[in-house]
This record gives structure tokens, C-alpha cells and sequence, in this order.
């Protein structure tokens, strides 16, 4: 690889046998121990005592109403049969409402992994699910202002979770009204469920995704000429919760169908950086003094702060797609930045300024909005940029997983150009463009 310095040039009650209307309750205990050294009494003495201390025991307990504390494993254990529950009563009413060949309820529900990764796969999608029908009864009534979706003034998890359920426990008497095989997936909706059912049944997911799909079919109740992927992407991808929501393969070809050249222009690198001859790598030099500065001359297109580049083509239409290598890499930045955006000095990579960056920063995958929004996911070994000019977004993925990591959404101005850009701080592995 060679490199040249830079140069200037719900459901309702359905077949389950548990209501989530109402949750059935384990049976409690309660418990109170006064632990004490045992005296040398005679028999009488110590039945007087030992009643006084039941007594003690009593009383603290009917004063103080103190129940044996439940171990973690097995609040746990509720949580997680909670959220099965729900979703099994959803997938009997779902297989009854959607004309399929997919028999859900034939099949246990059950996920791959640990209990504690799949009770967070399964309460992230039940998360989801309670918005995006939330977020359908907005749409219907007439004053949107004074509503809230719940996640933006539920901070407690255990609230959040309460609330989903309602959601969708009412969702539930809503499609209990609707009669059996009402709604057909047809053309690519019933493609993209084909695809989903086929990675469940060959063991590469859980049934969620599917279930995830035909919840999102139920509520499209308005069509346009749109495809259905880019219905998908604009209905889902601007939701707060989607951080790993996994990308159905046939999405993810429409979206990939608009892959892109990206090639670095050295003419706007930060002169701390090294870029490839070729413009496909990137890696900043080592330390040498003010020596890699010998010849600057200021502009306003170079990067003299941060050490960043950006693309020599930028875009102001369409729909564009490219692939970034970050494997093993500890630190990176990666997003686009609006022409007039400023680039001198260390300028706030923010929102507000014109950048829509995402950085990996001591262990922690950021989008650099304003204040700064830490991301709950692994850095991935490829990341993949989705810019759509005309919906307004700017979307990131884990482009291997194929899941979705953050959207960021905008009005873009379609009279400046839009161009990708990159940075890094380290000298031994390259931030490779793989597009």
C-alpha cells in the first residue's frame, strides 16, 4: 500500500393461556431473622424466650412489613417471561391477522444467546414495537402537538416497559376486530418476509425480525408509489430505538444498489494525515515536529484542525452508498460534512455546524449530534454510510451484521454539495474506503 504525504495540488387475548393484561403473579414470601446467641436456660425459661422472640418477629414484621428480598436471577427471570408473554400473544394474533403460510405459534419462541440477550433482544423489539403504534395514533389524530411518544418522557426502564405493554395490549383488542387473513403481503412485502422466515428457520435469527416485519405491514395502512424498502427505511430508521434493529435482505439490496466511488482528496487532508496514492487509505503520520507543516498554506476546503479529509465528489441529489474499513481500528471518524461547513481550526463537529459524523472514541461509538448521543453498540469492522438527499437522512450501519446503528435527520440545502469525509489519529492501521 503506498501513501504519499498530502501535497497542496397488539395484539389482545388470543390462544395464549397468560394475559398481558393483566400478568399472573409469583407467589411472595416474607421473611424476618433476629439472629441471637442462645443462653443456657432451663426448658421453661427458654420456651418463655423463644416465644417472646416469635413475637418480636411478628410485631417487626407487621410494623415494618418487610418481605424476603427476590434474588437477581429470578427478577430477572420475570422480566424475561414478561416479555415472552407479549410476544407470544402477538405472534398468535399476528399469524391470524396476516395471511401467511408462517405459523408462528407452531414453533416455541426463543431467541439465540444467553437469557440476558434474549430478554434484551426481545424487550428492544417490544420497545419498538409499543412506538411504532404509538406513533400510528399520532398520525391519526388531530392534535399531534400535545402528543408525546412515550419514549421521550419515560426515562425508567421498568415505567418504559409498563407503558409498551399497554400500548400494545390495546393494540391487541384493535386487531382482535380485524377479521383472519385481512391483510396480504404482496409483491416485496411478501418477499421480505419470505427472506426474514428463511433466516429464522435456517438459525441465523429469532423469530422477532419476522414478527418485527409483519407488525410493521399491519400498520401501513396508507401506500404510495414509493418501494416498500424506502417505506421501510423512512418509517423505521427515524425512530430513537433502532440502534441494532437488523436490515431485511432485500432492504438491504435496494439500499446497497446505490453504492458509490469515494475517493480521498488530499488537497483538503489535515497535513498530519498520509493519504494513499490511489485515495483509498488513510492513516495519520508519525510524530515528527513541525516538519509536516513545512509549506502550509491556509484554505478554506483543508482541514487544519482536526485531522480529517473528505471525498473529492460530493452530491446534492440521489441516494448514495459507500463502505468503510475500521477493523481493529481504536479511534475513527466517519460521515459527511455540508460544503459550507467550516473546516479551519477545531471547530464543533457537530449537527449545528454542518457535520453529520459518527467517532469512535475510548471504547465508546458517539454521533456527534448537539450535546453528543452515545450509542450502545460494539464498533463494527465495516461501517456502512447510507445518504439519501431528498428523504434527509444520513444513515450509519454495521454494514457485515447488516444492522442499523444511527440515523441522523435533516433538511439538506439541495444547492450545496454533500461530501463524505473521514479522520483518524492513528499510525498503524489504515481507515480503508471499500467502496
Amino acid at each position: 500500500m503506498a501513501f504519499a504525504a498530502t501535497k497542496e495540488n397488539n395484539t389482545g387475548i388470543t390462544l395464549s393461556d397468560i394475559s398481558i393484561q393483566e400478568p399472573y403473579l409469583r407467589n411472595r414470601r416474607y421473611s424476618a431473622s433476629f439472629p441471637f446467641i442462645k443462653p443456657e436456660l432451663s426448658d421453661q425459661p427458654k420456651q418463655k424466650v423463644v416465644q417472646i422472640l416469635k413475637d418480636l418477629g411478628l410485631v417487626c414484621y407487621q410494623v415494618f412489613k418487610i418481605p424476603a428480598i427476590r434474588s437477581t436471577e429470578q427478577k430477572e427471570d420475570f422480566s424475561l417471561d414478561e416479555s415472552k408473554c407479549i410476544i407470544r400473544e402477538l405472534a398468535a394474533e399476528l399469524d391470524r391477522v396476516v395471511q401467511s403460510k408462517i405459523l408462528l405459534m407452531t414453533e416455541k419462541i426463543k431467541s439465540k444467546g444467553t437469557n440476558d440477550e434474549e430478554q434484551k433482544e426481545q424487550e428492544y423489539y417490544i420497545f419498538q414495537w409499543a412506538e411504532d403504534v404509538e406513533n400510528m395514533q399520532i398520525k391519526q389524530l388531530d392534535n399531534k402537538k400535545e402528543q408525546q411518544p412515550f419514549s421521550e418522557h419515560l426515562t425508567n426502564s421498568e415505567k418504559r416497559f409498563k407503558k409498551a405493554k399497554t400500548i400494545l395490549s390495546d393494540w391487541s383488542w384493535t386487531l382482535k376486530n380485524m377479521q383472519q387473513n385481512s391483510v396480504c403481503p404482496k409483491g416485496e412485502c411478501e418477499e421480505i418476509l419470505k427472506d426474514l422466515h428463511r433466516q429464522w428457520k435456517q438459525g441465523e435469527s429469532s423469530i422477532l425480525p419476522v414478527m418485527d416485519w409483519m407488525i410493521w405491514t399491519v400498520l401501513q395502512s396508507e401506500r404510495s408509489q414509493d418501494s416498500v424498502a424506502r417505506q421501510w427505511i423512512r418509517s423505521k430508521q427515524r425512530s430513537r430505538n433502532t440502534a441494532g434493529l437488523c436490515i431485511p435482505k432485500p432492504v438491504w439490496n435496494w439500499i446497497t444498489t446505490s453504492t458509490d466511488v469515494v475517493v480521498l482528496d488530499p488537497n483538503t487532508a489535515n497535513p498530519e494525515l498520509l493519504v494513499s496514492d490511489d485515495g483509498k487509505y488513510l492513516k495519520s503520520k508519525k510524530y515528527t515536529g513541525l516538519d509536516n507543516w513545512e509549506g502550509f498554506q491556509r484554505k478554506k476546503c483543508r482541514f487544519d484542525g482536526w485531522a480529517c479529509v473528505q471525498a473529492k465528489e460530493g452530491y446534492s441529489t440521489g441516494r448514495h452508498y459507500w463502505e468503510v474499513g475500521v477493523k481493529k481500528k481504536h479511534e475513527w471518524r466517519v460521515g459527511v460534512v455540508k460544503e459550507s461547513a467550516p473546516r479551519n481550526g477545531y471547530v464543533n463537529m457537530n449537527t449545528k455546524a454542518g457535520y453529520w459524523n459518527l467517532r469512535l472514541q475510548l471504547g465508546t461509538v458517539m454521533a456527534l449530534t448537539e450535546p453528543v448521543t452515545k450509542l450502545n453498540v460494539q464498533s463494527p469492522s465495516k461501517i456502512g454510510v447510507y445518504l439519501d438527499i431528498e428523504e434527509g437522512h444520513v444513515s450509519f450501519y454495521d454494514a457485515e451484521k447488516q444492522r442499523h446503528i444511527y440515523t441522523f435527520n435533516t433538511d439538506f440545502n439541495e444547492t450545496e454539495n454533500i461530501y463524505p469525509m473521514f479522520g483518524t489519529v492513528e499510525t498503524d492501521r489504515a481507515l480503508v474506503i471499500l467502496s
